[in-house]
């Protein structure tokens, strides 16, 4: 979002209206035009068009018929024999006029034509406004006159509101993700809307000054602030002044061990028994310098000379310790050693102020510096976060919000510890976390969580599984199909046939018959035989016989007859046969058909939240139907652009807020604290207690060298990473 050259000549004095009240993550988009009015009038249907122009044309031509056989007709037959009746009486006569019979004639036809051929035209305009683009003149006229009313609407809607304040349903607000550009953006319109109602302490953990943009603003608004940066200005702000004895033996054992596994919960008991003894024997006035002396006192190196009284040191190298308890207690005294003695070199950078406390910040901004990453920064993140734990359980007046960028680096019972608090005494607490994973996994879903850019696929998997899938119909198929089909099929048959069959048949016969016959049978039979034998022997012989018959008969027999027959016949056939047969058909199909499946995916898809703009912000609010999401912006320069609001948008069921946010820079701003009277200054809690001498410059906190002579850095690249 950047804004337009002709509103940043104002800008400056416009961002002041960020102070306005209302804890806002941002501003909501929506178009004015879904305020409108929709259009009454429903588009011309292109089919009822035509229907009604074909029903138009029959009604047309049937009075058109009516017209020419009732009227038209006789007039024409009327006009044509007047004047035959004219021509001929002029024939017989040439002398006679004829002028009345042409004027009767016309009188009496004329007419009749005349509206005939009215309503024959009315004929052929209907017949040509069914294949006319009457379709299109309506649909043009249809689009000018909803043009004309979209007009009308978005002219009474003109100083509706088109962005509305994104305000956090819940006190604590988890946002996860996001480049420093965004953060910053982000600090900058959270914090000051957060600081129009209460005091606010920001810790700063991304090294980079994601808090540097929100400072500027405030400071050019002139809401008392005050900016630490640390370790350097551990001295300078008083950070463990306002910490009991045994409160600071607390967070220092905590801070200490913080991130450890559960098995050094012994190391940590002993660590803070021995811190306790410590700080008991330094009396009243315990500083880390000093308690940093006395742990090395206790391990037997020299102390600096006006550290610790010799009465001290004797108590600390004495009877404090036995022989035996310091030799069980020698490693956690050399791990007290080992970090006390850094945070008392930091600590001691405020000389003699340090730890005196001084008025109320109504704007405290604790930073680190950006240096490499390392145990003592480490256990330093830690204390800041004790800290804040024991300001916010213990304090008797108003807490002030809190807002940790960058708490990535906070374990996570310590930051569930600090939820606790905030939620038990209601101050708003907002955790800016770089990526979603580790502790920060762990704390998602404790409050109203908000995504920015997860670039990472894993992140925005995880992202994406927490919003929560949904079940939905989503079109899986689209089928469309056109086909027509036209037959004209025309038999015409014609047949004609005679048959004609004739025939005579005559059939004469006689039949005669005559049979003669005779018979005469005559036989005879005769037989003889003549044997001899002769031979050596002198015996001989010799034999005859014969024999004979004889029959006869005679017969005669004689048959005639006669017989005759007579046929006649006759036939004659005719048929006869035609036919005439016509068929027409005209069909046309079309298929329009659309597919739905449910499905369970994603409300939000991880490709979505890996490019997310660098301003964008998806706020997660959890309903009784599913996650109600939105999305916001939050790029602190919308406030200078028209139709803004302050407050969330009306729903659009109800009348549109009109007016934007527009007026003086200082309208609606809130008295600050620092603009009171001393001794009203007085009643302030001390939420930080700022040492006497004066914090950095701005030119100090905008460069990570703190160099006064170098310019304030200019804008990161887009899509950087804090820290």
């Amino acid at each position: 979002m950047s804004v337009p050259p002709a509103a940043a000549g104002g800008a400056r004095d416009q961002r002041a209206l960020l102070f306005t009240p209302g804890a806002r993550l941002g501003w909501i988009f929506r178009d004015r035009r879904e305020l409108a009015d929709p259009y009454p009038e429903a588009e011309p249907d292109e089919a009822a068009l035509r229907e009604q122009a074909v029903a138009r044309a029959a009604e047309a031509d049937a009075a058109y018929q009516k017209m020419r056989k009732w009227l038209g007709g006789p007039s024409l037959g009327v006009l044509l024999i007047l004047l035959v009746l004219s021509g001929c009486e002029r024939q017989i006569n040439p002398q006679a006029s004829v002028g009345g019979t042409l004027l009767t004639a016309l009188v009496l036809g004329i007419p009749g034509i005349v509206i005939t051929s009215v309503y024959w035209q009315r004929r052929e305009q209907a017949k040509q406004a069914v294949s006319g683009p009457e379709y299109q003149q309506a649909l043009e006229s249809w689009q000018q006159r909803a043009t004309a009313h979209e007009h009308a609407e978005l002219a009474r809607l003109h100083d509706a509101h088109e962005w509305g304040s994104a305000e956090p349903p819940t006190q604590r607000v988890d946002v996860f993700g996001g480049s420093l550009w965004g953060w910053r953006a982000l600090l900058t319109t959270h914090g000051a809307s957060v600081l129009s109602t209460q005091p606010l302490l920001a810790v700063d953990l991304t090294g980079e000054m994601a808090c540097g943009e929100l400072i500027e603003l405030a400071e050019d608004t002139g809401v008392p602030s005050v900016v630490h940066l640390l370790p350097d200005d551990m001295g300078r702000c008083g950070l463990l002044a306002a910490l009991s004895p045994a409160q600071l033996a607390d967070a220092l054992a905590e801070a200490i061990h913080a991130g450890a596994p559960g098995g050094a919960r012994a190391d940590r008991a002993v660590d803070l028994r021995v811190l306790e003894q410590l700080t008991g024997a330094l009396g009243d006035d315990v500083t880390p310098v000093r308690l940093a002396a006395a742990a090395q006192a206790a391990l037997g190196h020299p102390v600096s000379a006006g550290q610790l009284t010799p009465a001290e040191e004797a108590l600390v190298t004495g009877k404090l310790f036995p022989p035996s308890y310091r030799q069980q207690i020698g490693q956690n005294l050399v791990r007290l050693d080992a970090f006390l003695a850094d945070l008392a070199r930091y600590a001691d950078t405020g000389g003699a102020a340090a730890g005196r406390p001084a008025s109320a910040a109504y704007f405290t901004c604790l930073a680190l510096e950006s240096r490499p990453r390392g145990a003592r920064i480490e256990m330093l993140t830690a204390l800041v976060i004790q800290w804040l734990t024991v300001q916010v359980t213990g304090g008797q007046g108003p807490a002030p919000a809190v807002i940790i960028a960058g708490a990535d680096e906070i374990t996570r019972a310590h930051l569930e510890r600090l939820s606790t608090a905030c939620e038990r005494r209601e101050v708003p607490l907002t955790l800016m976390f770089r990526h979603l994973r580790d502790d920060g996994l762990g704390l998602l879903g404790g409050g109203t969580a908000a995504f920015m850019r997860l670039g990472n696929h894993t992140e925005a998997e995880l992202a994406a599984s927490f919003i929560g899938r949904q079940h939905k119909f989503v079109l899986s198929q689209l089928t469309a199909t056109l086909g027509g089909n036209e037959t004209h099929t025309r038999t015409e048959t014609e047949g004609y046939g005679v048959s004609q069959t004739r025939g005579i048949s005559v059939a004469d016969g006689w039949h005669r018959s005559s049979t003669a016959s005779n018979s005469e049978t005559s036989g005879s039979s005769h037989s003889s035989g003549n044997s001899a034998t002769s031979g050596s022997s002198p015996t001989s012989g010799s034999s005859h016989s014969s024999a004979g018959s004889e029959s006869r008969s005679a017969g005669r027999s004689l048959t005639s007859g006669r017989s005759g027959s007579v046929t006649r016949s006759w036939s004659r056939t005719v048929s006869r046969n035609w036919s005439v047969a016509l068929s027409w058909a005209h069909g046309s199909n079309w298929t329009d058909a659309k597919t739905r499946q449910r499905v369970y995916e994603y409300a939000v898809e991880p490709t979505v939240l890996q490019n997310l703009p660098d301003h964008a912000l998806l706020l997660v609010a959890r309903a009784a139907v599913g996650p109600d999401l939105r999305a916001v912006e939050c790029d602190p320069s919308i406030i200078t652009l028209p139709r803004v609001s302050t407050q969330p948008l009306v729903p659009a069921g109800q009348a549109p807020g009109i007016g934007a946010a527009t007026g003086p820079a200082t309208a609606g701003m809130p008295a600050w604290p620092g603009q009171q009277d001393e001794r009203d200054r007085g009643e302030q809690p001390v939420y930080l207690p700022p040492a006497d001498l004066p914090p950095p410059s701005r030119e100090q906190w905008l460069r990570p060298d703190r160099s006064p002579s170098s310019p304030p850095s200019g804008r990161p690249p887009a899509g950087s990473a804090p820290g």
